[in-house]
């Protein structure tokens, strides 16, 4: 069994990390603030085909699904 160095196991995590980041951001940067939107997390959609997730004035969002909040 082969195993990796844990220095490398925490540098992927790290890039994995900011290119998520990076992606929330450009994602969150198009909606308006206050605006519902699909949480890029666990995709719920509501019944009245509303996203679960608010933007706030912060660069933050909530999801009330899944219960994420993200400080971007």
């Amino acid at each position: 069994m082969q195993t990796l160095n844990l220095s490398i196991i925490k540098e992927a995590k790290a890039v994995k990390i900011r290119s998520l980041e990076i992606e929330l951001k450009n994602y969150i940067s198009s909606c308006q603030i206050g605006e519902m939107i699909e949480c890029p997390f666990c995709h719920y959609i509501s019944k009245n085909k509303k996203g679960t997730a608010k933007v706030f004035s912060d660069n933050t969002f909530k999801c009330f699904n899944c219960g994420i909040w993200r400080k971007l």
